[in-house]
C-alpha cells in the first residue's frame, strides 16, 4: 500500500489541490494517480464531465473481476452510444461494516459529448443491477463539468475524487488483489 498522509493539500503536476484527506488520511500515491488522470483526460478534451456513483454488492468476492465485467460492458455501449474515443475512470474497492466489498467509481468523459449524466447512470444501474446482480447508488449532486483552465471547477471535483483515496476502510482483501484502479491516459 501507498504512503499515508493527513492533509489538507497535495500537489501534483505543478499544481496545489485542497483534499479530503485530513480525517482518516489518504494515499497519496493512489490520490496523485487519480488527480493525474482527471488532468491527463483534460489535455485531450477541453471540457470533461465526472460522474461519481457507487456500486454495492450482494457477496464477497476476493478479486474485482466484477469490476473489469462492469468496465467492458459499459465502455462498449459508452463508446458507441457517445462517439467517444476515450473513456476516463477511478474506482476503489472498500469495506467497511459490511462483509461484501462495494465500489466508489468515478467516469471522466469528453464534456463536448456528454453534457448530464441522466441517460448514463440509467445504463450503470441497468448493467450493475441485472447483469452483475449489485445494487447502484449515486450520491446527491454526482456530476462535475470541469473546463480546461477553470481551477475553481476542477478544485471542486478533486475534492470529491480525493474521498476515495481515504485511508478507512481499505486493505480487507486478499494480498494480489487491488485497492484501487484508475484508467491509463496518457
Amino acid at each position: 500500500m501507498s504512503y499515508k498522509v493527513k492533509v489538507r493539500a497535495i500537489e501534483v503536476n505543478d499544481q496545489v489541490f485542497w483534499v479530503n484527506g485530513q480525517h482518516s488520511g489518504i494515499y497519496l500515491t493512489m490520490a496523485k494517480k487519480m488527480i493525474n488522470q482527471v488532468d491527463m483526460i483534460l489535455k485531450h478534451h477541453s471540457k470533461v464531465h465526472l460522474i461519481r456513483f457507487d456500486l454495492r454488492l450482494y457477496e464477497y468476492s476476493s478479486d474485482n473481476q466484477i469490476i473489469t465485467k462492469f468496465n467492458r460492458t459499459l465502455f462498449r455501449w459508452l463508446k458507441r452510444a457517445y462517439n467517444l474515443k476515450r473513456v476516463g475512470f477511478i474506482w476503489c474497492r472498500e469495506i467497511e461494516t459490511a462483509k461484501q466489498q462495494h465500489y466508489h467509481y468515478v467516469l471522466m468523459l469528453d464534456g463536448h459529448k456528454v453534457r448530464h449524466p441522466y441517460d448514463i447512470l440509467i445504463k450503470v444501474k441497468a448493467i450493475w443491477e441485472y447483469q452483475l446482480q449489485g445494487s447502484q447508488y449515486t450520491p446527491k449532486h454526482c456530476y462535475y463539468n470541469i473546463m480546461r483552465g477553470d481551477y475553481d471547477s476542477l478544485q471542486e471535483a478533486i475534492w470529491r475524487i480525493s474521498y476515495l483515496a481515504k485511508v478507512r476502510s481499505k486493505g480487507k482483501k486478499p494480498s494480489q488483489t487491488k485497492n484501487y484502479g484508475t484508467s491509463r491516459i496518457n
